[in-house]
């Protein structure tokens, strides 16, 4: 906590120079600063607080998660909890407290009034300013600078001249009905019409290394031509910032099909599922799938095409509790025109 509640917990300093001991939060003075009805309406909002300065949570058991706002956390480690959602914690960054002790935690206030009238203010709450005192609590929450967000993921120049390069060579040799595009439909066992419908928009494919590629607007994946290689694919360049194709999904498309990659997300192409207009065929890269892509499928009936081995039902299981809350409708698909 950051104010400890007791004397064996308060440290052991010299008060003398006018500083005023952790106890005083139970005194009758600092009550009289502030009403316990208005602390306790404030620290029952820790979650609007908490929203206000941008860190998201969702739901698991009783408990609510999300990104720390004070590490790289990679994986959710701060939680909300509480039979009111009314404490916050990171177990990495050794925090635990209440929406006061949250402001302090991410430098907003440095003692206890301060917090009061920060959160008071983000919440839209009135403190009444009667019996005002100064006086300063000793801060012992650690100083960190609040994180700054990242800035957004870009190709320099020279990649993004790769991923044009790719898909000219692409663009110009199937114009051409070059060998190289048999070649590529008769391996994969498509024809020449799906890889034209896969080759168009900014998520497409390409030629590197007299082979294909798959283009995404922010990289560029080459597929290994031979089957039996110990490593598949490999990124020549960038990352995937959304699934593959995802630019086709309009606000009027009724249904996605998410595929464990682009070859399948092609052979839903060539069986037409895209025909009527209502459907868009796009394509997880591999069974990885962001937590940050959850947005992109709000209000969509959304059904996930992945392997039936046990890392395709893995990641499908985890992509269903990902999309849960903003899926309107998640189903797996079996394999055949029926749905599980």
């Amino acid at each position: 906590m950051i104010f400890p509640q007791n004397k064996k917990t308060a440290p052991n300093r010299n008060w003398a120079n006018g500083q005023q001991p952790y106890q005083l939060l139970k005194s009758s003075k600092f009550r009289s600063q502030f009403q316990k009805e208005t602390l306790d309406t404030m620290r029952a909002r820790l979650t609007d607080y908490l929203s206000a300065h941008g860190v998201e949570l969702r739901r698991e058991a009783s408990r609510l998660k999300g990104k720390c706002p004070m590490h790289d956390d990679k994986n959710p480690s701060f939680a909300v909890f509480g039979s009111n959602h009314e404490w916050c914690g990171c177990f990495p960054c050794g925090f635990k407290g209440d929406v006061f002790a949250a402001s302090q935690w991410l430098g907003r206030s440095s003692n206890f009034p301060m917090a009061v009238r920060d959160v008071a203010t983000t919440l839209g709450v009135y403190v009444p300013n009667s019996a005002e005192r100064h006086f300063t609590l000793p801060n012992t929450a650690p100083q960190r600078p609040i994180r700054q967000p990242a800035p957004p993921f870009t190709l320099c120049d020279a990649d993004q001249k790769k991923v044009h390069d790719a898909r000219l060579a692409f663009s110009t040799a199937f114009d051409a009905g070059a060998e190289i595009i048999d070649q590529i439909a008769k391996s994969l066992g498509f024809d020449r019409e799906t890889l034209r419908l896969a080759s168009l928009g900014s998520s497409g494919l390409g030629l590197a290394d007299n082979w294909l590629c798959y283009a995404y607007p922010q990289g560029l994946k080459w597929r290994n031509p031979v089957p039996t290689a110990k490593h598949r694919f490999r990124w020549i360049v960038g990352k995937a910032l959304a699934p593959w194709r995802m630019e086709w999904v309009k606000p009027d498309t009724h249904t996605i099909y998410l595929t464990e990659g682009e070859s399948d997300c092609m052979a839903l192409l060539a069986s037409g599922l895209e025909d009527d207009g209502s459907a868009t065929c796009v394509a997880s890269p591999g069974t990885s799938f962001s937590r940050e892509w959850a947005s992109l499928f709000v209000g969509k009936r959304v059904v996930i095409c992945f392997d039936t081995d046990p890392p395709g039902r893995k990641a499908t299981a985890n992509i269903a509790g990902i999309l849960k809350g903003y899926a309107a409708e998640i189903l797996a698909w079996k394999g055949d025109s029926s749905h599980e």
